[in-house]
């Protein structure tokens, strides 16, 4: 029973990765800068983001967990120009 379990642990990254999705997208640098300024604080985070294939579809951020209030401000540009047609989705 336990070489069972053994084996069974060994290839669950082999499934887990042979199940994934392709992957179309890949992060190429995050900075966060964060400013303080007596009473007030400015946290801003950057994603830079690389598409690995041709038309690879949407990209998917998580700007905030369950429970989380969301960002008061934010700003998507594609190739240095701000798109204006963002579409804020919650799983809830």
């Amino acid at each position: 029973m336990r070489s069972t379990a053994l084996i069974s642990a060994s290839i669950l990254p082999i499934v887990l990765a042979a199940t994934s999705p392709a992957q179309n997208f890949v992060n190429t640098a995050v900075a966060r800068s964060v400013e303080l300024g007596g009473l007030v604080s400015q946290i801003t985070t950057q994603y830079n983001v690389k598409a690995l294939v041709d038309g690879p579809g949407e990209y998917h951020l998580a700007l905030g967990g369950e429970g989380d209030s969301e960002p008061a401000w934010w700003e998507v540009s594609v190739g240095g120009v701000v798109v204006q047609e963002l579409e804020p989705v919650s799983d809830g």
